[in-house]
Protein backbone atom coordinates (compact mmCIF):
# COMPACT_ATOMS: atom_id res chain seq x y z
CA UNK A 1 0.00 0.00 0.00
CA UNK A 2 1.27 3.46 -0.54
CA UNK A 3 -0.04 6.72 1.28
CA UNK A 4 1.25 9.47 2.36
CA UNK A 5 3.45 9.38 5.20
CA UNK A 6 3.79 11.44 8.81
CA UNK A 7 6.80 12.02 10.99
CA UNK A 8 5.92 8.79 12.71
CA UNK A 9 7.68 7.30 9.66
CA UNK A 10 10.64 8.99 9.72
CA UNK A 11 13.21 6.73 11.53
CA UNK A 12 11.85 3.93 8.83
CA UNK A 13 12.44 6.13 6.64
CA UNK A 14 15.66 7.43 7.02
CA UNK A 15 16.49 3.85 7.32
CA UNK A 16 15.47 2.50 4.16
CA UNK A 17 17.37 5.71 2.52
CA UNK A 18 20.20 4.76 4.90
CA UNK A 19 20.12 1.04 3.02
CA UNK A 20 19.63 2.24 -0.26
CA UNK A 21 22.54 4.65 -0.19
CA UNK A 22 24.53 2.32 1.57
CA UNK A 23 24.09 -0.29 -1.59
CA UNK A 24 25.17 2.34 -3.71
CA UNK A 25 28.61 1.36 -5.90
CA UNK A 26 30.51 3.86 -4.61
CA UNK A 27 33.76 3.75 -2.17
CA UNK A 28 32.33 2.93 1.45
CA UNK A 29 33.50 6.95 2.29
CA UNK A 30 31.59 8.26 -0.05
CA UNK A 31 28.40 6.49 0.83
CA UNK A 32 28.94 7.41 4.43
CA UNK A 33 29.56 10.97 3.92
CA UNK A 34 26.61 10.91 1.79
CA UNK A 35 23.96 9.26 4.09
CA UNK A 36 22.94 12.33 6.55
CA UNK A 37 22.87 14.50 3.85
CA UNK A 38 20.18 12.52 2.09
CA UNK A 39 18.33 11.76 5.18
CA UNK A 40 14.85 13.63 5.95
CA UNK A 41 13.89 16.05 8.98
CA UNK A 42 11.44 16.76 10.23
CA UNK A 43 11.38 20.21 8.82
CA UNK A 44 11.69 18.73 5.42
CA UNK A 45 8.77 16.25 6.08
CA UNK A 46 6.38 19.57 6.53
CA UNK A 47 8.13 21.30 3.64
CA UNK A 48 7.94 18.06 0.91
CA UNK A 49 4.86 15.86 0.32
CA UNK A 50 6.56 12.39 0.93
CA UNK A 51 4.67 8.52 0.17
CA UNK A 52 5.88 5.60 1.69
CA UNK A 53 4.97 1.85 0.00
CA UNK A 54 4.22 -0.61 3.17
CA UNK A 55 4.19 -3.95 3.53
CA UNK A 56 2.64 -5.86 7.03
CA UNK A 57 3.54 -2.37 8.42
CA UNK A 58 7.17 -2.11 7.00
CA UNK A 59 8.50 0.46 4.77
CA UNK A 60 9.86 -0.73 1.52
CA UNK A 61 10.08 2.56 -0.37
CA UNK A 62 9.94 6.19 0.02
CA UNK A 63 8.88 9.15 -2.64
CA UNK A 64 9.40 12.73 -1.72
CA UNK A 65 8.42 15.24 -3.91
CA UNK A 66 8.06 19.26 -3.85
CA UNK A 67 5.08 21.08 -5.69
CA UNK A 68 5.80 24.50 -5.65
CA UNK A 69 5.96 25.76 -9.43
CA UNK A 70 9.70 27.51 -8.90
CA UNK A 71 11.75 24.86 -11.33
CA UNK A 72 12.34 26.28 -14.69
CA UNK A 73 10.79 23.21 -17.33
CA UNK A 74 10.75 23.21 -20.79
CA UNK A 75 6.41 23.63 -20.64
CA UNK A 76 7.10 25.63 -17.87
CA UNK A 77 7.20 25.97 -14.10
CA UNK A 78 7.24 22.65 -12.22
CA UNK A 79 8.03 20.94 -9.05
CA UNK A 80 10.84 19.14 -7.93
CA UNK A 81 10.62 14.94 -7.52
CA UNK A 82 12.89 15.41 -4.58
CA UNK A 83 13.95 11.61 -3.78
CA UNK A 84 12.90 8.02 -4.59
CA UNK A 85 14.36 5.18 -2.50
CA UNK A 86 13.30 1.41 -1.90
CA UNK A 87 15.42 -0.94 0.07
CA UNK A 88 17.76 -2.90 -1.88
CA UNK A 89 16.15 -6.49 -0.83
CA UNK A 90 12.89 -5.80 -2.61
CA UNK A 91 14.25 -3.68 -5.61
CA UNK A 92 13.45 -4.43 -8.84
CA UNK A 93 9.87 -5.93 -8.04
CA UNK A 94 8.11 -2.45 -9.07
CA UNK A 95 8.44 -0.74 -5.65
CA UNK A 96 10.14 2.72 -7.17
CA UNK A 97 8.04 2.67 -10.35
CA UNK A 98 4.32 2.71 -8.37
CA UNK A 99 6.02 4.84 -6.00
CA UNK A 100 6.88 7.37 -8.92
CA UNK A 101 3.56 7.32 -10.50
CA UNK A 102 1.54 7.85 -7.20
CA UNK A 103 4.06 11.08 -7.44
CA UNK A 104 2.65 11.85 -10.86
CA UNK A 105 -0.82 11.07 -9.92
CA UNK A 106 -0.40 13.27 -7.18
CA UNK A 107 1.41 16.14 -8.57
CA UNK A 108 -1.35 15.93 -12.12
CA UNK A 109 -4.08 16.49 -9.55
CA UNK A 110 -3.17 19.70 -8.21
CA UNK A 111 -2.60 20.67 -12.14
CA UNK A 112 1.31 20.69 -11.56
CA UNK A 113 2.88 20.68 -15.24
CA UNK A 114 5.57 19.05 -14.42
CA UNK A 115 8.62 17.83 -12.09
CA UNK A 116 11.89 17.83 -12.61
CA UNK A 117 14.53 15.13 -11.15
CA UNK A 118 17.60 15.62 -10.43
CA UNK A 119 19.11 12.62 -10.38
CA UNK A 120 22.23 10.52 -8.34
CA UNK A 121 25.04 9.25 -11.08
CA UNK A 122 24.18 5.65 -9.56
CA UNK A 123 20.47 6.53 -10.42
CA UNK A 124 20.31 8.24 -13.67
CA UNK A 125 19.69 4.79 -15.74
CA UNK A 126 16.52 4.41 -13.72
CA UNK A 127 15.19 7.47 -14.64
CA UNK A 128 16.05 6.99 -18.37
CA UNK A 129 14.41 3.01 -18.82
CA UNK A 130 11.40 5.19 -17.09
CA UNK A 131 11.79 7.27 -20.49
CA UNK A 132 11.79 10.42 -18.62
CA UNK A 133 13.41 13.67 -20.68
CA UNK A 134 16.58 14.72 -20.21
CA UNK A 135 17.29 18.41 -19.83
CA UNK A 136 20.42 19.74 -20.25
CA UNK A 137 22.71 21.18 -17.72
CA UNK A 138 25.58 23.69 -17.42
CA UNK A 139 28.65 23.71 -15.41
CA UNK A 140 26.85 25.39 -12.95
CA UNK A 141 23.69 22.92 -12.49
CA UNK A 142 23.17 19.57 -11.12
CA UNK A 143 24.67 17.23 -14.15
CA UNK A 144 22.18 14.51 -14.56
CA UNK A 145 18.61 16.00 -14.89
CA UNK A 146 15.69 14.78 -16.02
CA UNK A 147 11.60 15.77 -16.16
CA UNK A 148 8.05 14.40 -16.66
CA UNK A 149 5.22 16.60 -18.48
CA UNK A 150 1.85 16.30 -16.44
CA UNK A 151 0.07 18.77 -18.36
Amino acid sequence: KIHPATTVDLPQINFVIKSAIMNWPLPARLRKLAVPVMQYREDDMAALSVLVAKLNGEILGIAAWDSEPTHPLPNGLGGLFHGLFVLPLVQYQGIGTSLMNAVFDEARKIRTTGLLIKAQRVSRHYFERHNLTPLAATDDEYPWQYWKRLA
